[in-house]
């Protein structure tokens, strides 16, 4: 009769029940008949417990993890609290299974208190283990289970690393503890997400995804299902995403689970928001809200997001209300999540509720959790505040802060929205100064806003062109304008951008149009963060040269990737500064910039910084490699000054940078 069950489910039993099986399969047949739904097998063990006050026998602690396991995957966390509560005494407290099946639902629904008690009893149980190498295993799944709770991610990201010795060669602890061992594949997939390592993503997420679908555990995929259709919207693989979204639905709806459906409707609303449709993405948070029994965190999410469309939407009173909801629910369960608090702290400075206190709480709870991308939109909400109040010094400072942050985590979202804010304010800057250093920080950023744009295909390209155009055109150069807006239009046709089209037929027609428009690009950049931006697709380039050149044009450094070394530093250096003092000397400051250079299958990546050039010479040039070549030349600045102050060029410092840099890279080295 055990046909019945998921695989998932014999596999955990058998291990506690021994040869003889009888005894269990007849009675569970009894209880579910001949059904092999899930939900209905749930429902049916569920009827069987609300009759009883206690576990008699073995068999009935083999049914109550099988009711517990199928209530697990399927995020009916309270039911498993529930029942654990009512038969506290007489469920079996040397079963591994049991009590960290009821600890980690204590975990998901937020019950943080009694989960760090519960934690206690559970060590008791590891502590009591003869095999040390169970026991080490069972203690660093603990600590990676509790890390979140604790609010020391740096515990289980150290835990994890250690955990992966055990999961290369695990075969003998897999089979003792199934359930342990999927919780933590749940959670490392995650955790690979979040820190963005690939190698280990994809690993585990292969592993995770066999491992469910070997032994049927539906709920588990479902679950997985949800990261993939992330991780496919994040990289902008929306067929694919498309994909994950509709099998985690079928599944979902299989099982009749309300909660999973739940998060792949959330996915939904998540590409709707990354297409720019916020009324379409605010329609779905509405209808998930109305839903009875929503587990805390996704209750919590929901309402920042609606939040946060009202708030994109220039209607921060309504957005603080929202908000206001979702930092209560916070607070309740030891405010979890910094950025909801750093947003929500700069929506009551905003609406003059307090004068920054709430915002920097936000900041300190960043500090302490170790959130960098939290931290990261402390400043950028500084710089906003500063830029609404018309101190524009002060709103560059804090976005080129906030920036900084985000380029070191690649996190594009902060990016992209530093790019256009500050773009804008430079722009802003030059037309009251009339200042060249303004108009050349300007068509920096737009530049590098175009950069990352165009690589990803995204229909904001074309409103940075523009504003590139509107720019030009009130510089009186009109000619340059035109080229701009004829490049919008290209890339229109190629993208098939209807409206773009049209839009950019009529500008080039109706000279005048562009010129009124320069009132209007605060709602063009505005609609920026309108759109949602995921982790950067990394693309593997060759790497062949990294140059640093001074004003002069002379090399101050130079390393080669390629043990053949077939390019002449100073013929290289030479060409590049003859083009870029070519190029100033045609356009004149302020003007436009060259940053990169593609001839003949090699792409040269410019950056500078106070004189100094940094030039990466490659097979391609990608957003990933100006970052890179970025941070390279602000970690290498101060030891470049000091050399050129003593005039002397020690090429052995900079070895530690170039390794740290563009070891830890998507590059190939050839």
């Amino acid at each position: 009769m055990g046909i019945n069950l998921p695989a998932f489910i014999v596999n955990e039993v058998e291990i506690h029940i021994g040869d003889d099986k009888s005894e269990f399969y007849e009675r569970i047949s009894k209880i579910i008949s001949s059904n092999k739904e899930e939900e209905i097998i749930r429902n049916s063990l569920e009827h069987y417990f609300s009759k009883k006050n206690t576990l008699e026998d073995q068999t009935d602690q083999m049914l109550i993890l099988t009711y517990f396991l199928l209530s697990y995957w399927c995020k009916e966390y309270d039911s498993v609290i529930d029942y654990f509560s009512k038969f506290t005494n007489t469920i079996d407290m040397q079963n591994l299974s049991l009590i960290v099946l009821y600890a980690l639902s204590l975990r998901n629904m937020f019950s943080f208190d009694k989960f760090k008690k519960f934690k206690i009893e559970v060590e008791q149980v590891v502590n009591g283990l003869v095999d040390s190498r169970e026991k080490e295993f069972l203690i660093l799944s603990i600590k990676e289970f509790s890390a979140k709770i604790e609010k020391r991610p740096e515990f289980g990201y150290k835990a994890l690393n250690e955990i992966l010795r055990y999961l290369l060669d695990m075969d003998d602890l897999s089979e003792k503890f199934p359930f342990i061992l999927d919780a933590l594949l749940s959670d490392l997939v995650n955790f690979a997400y979040v820190i963005a390592d690939d190698n280990l993503k994809d690993l585990w997420i292969e592993s995770a995804v066999k491992r469910a679908e070997n032994f049927n555990n539906e709920g588990m995929l479902c679950s997985l299902y949800d990261l993939l259709a992330n991780i496919s919207m994040k990289e902008y693989d929306m067929k694919k995403t498309v994909e994950y979204i509709e099998k985690g639905i079928n599944l979902a709806k299989k099982l009749k689970s309300d909660r999973l459906l739940v998060i792949m409707q959330l996915n939904i609303a998540t590409k709707e928001k990354m297409n720019g449709k916020l009324t379409a993405a605010l329609a779905i948070y509405n209808n998930i809200l109305k839903i009875k029994n929503l587990l805390k965190p996704t209750n919590i999410q929901v309402l920042e997001k609606i939040g946060e469309i009202y708030f994109l939407n220039e209607d921060p009173k309504r957005a603080e209300e929202y908000y206001e909801t979702a930092h209560n629910l916070n607070k309740e369960n030891g405010f979890i999540y910094a950025l909801l608090e750093i947003t929500y702290g700069y929506l009551k400075l905003l609406n003059k509720k307090d004068e920054g206190e709430a915002l920097k709480f936000g900041m300190q709870l960043a500090e302490d959790q170790f959130d960098f991308n939290a931290m990261s939109y402390f400043y950028f909400y500084k710089g906003l505040y500063s830029k609404k109040k018309v101190n524009l010094s002060n709103a560059v400072k804090q976005f080129e802060r906030a920036l900084e942050f985000f380029e070191n985590q690649v996190i594009l979202e902060g990016i992209v929205y530093s790019y256009g804010e500050l773009a804008e304010s430079y722009f802003e800057m030059y037309r009251i100064t009339e200042n060249n250093e303004f108009a050349e920080k300007f068509l920096y950023y737009i530049d590098n806003l175009l950069n990352v744009t165009e690589e990803l295909e995204h229909p904001l390209y074309v409103d940075a062109m523009i504003i590139k155009a509107c720019y030009f055109q009130y510089r009186g150069l009109d000619k340059r304008a035109k080229e701009k807006l004829q490049i919008a239009l290209t890339f229109s046709e190629q993208h098939e951008l209807e409206e773009k089209i049209e839009e950019l037929k009529i500008r080039l027609r109706d000279k005048p149009s562009l010129l009124q428009e320069l009132k209007g690009s605060k709602s063009l950049f505005n609609r920026i963060r309108k759109f949602s931006f995921g982790a950067h697709k990394k693309i593997p380039i060759i790497l062949y040269l990294l140059l640093v050149i001074d004003e002069g044009g002379l090399p101050l450094y130079s390393y080669n990737f390629s043990e053949t070394k077939d390019m002449d530093d100073l013929l290289v250096s030479g060409l590049i500064t003859a083009i870029i003092n070519f190029s100033s000397e045609v356009l004149g400051k302020g003007i436009d910039t060259l940053r990169s250079i593609n001839h003949e299958g090699r792409a040269v990546i410019i950056e500078q910084q106070e004189n100094i050039m940094a030039v990466l010479v490659a097979d391609n040039e990608t957003f990933e490699g100006r970052l890179q070549v970025r941070k390279f030349l602000k970690e290498a600045i101060t030891k470049i000054k000091e050399n050129i102050s003593i005039k002397v060029i020690n090429q052995e410092e900079f070895q530690p940078i170039v390794h740290s840099v563009f070891s830890d890279s998507p590059f190939t080295l050839e």
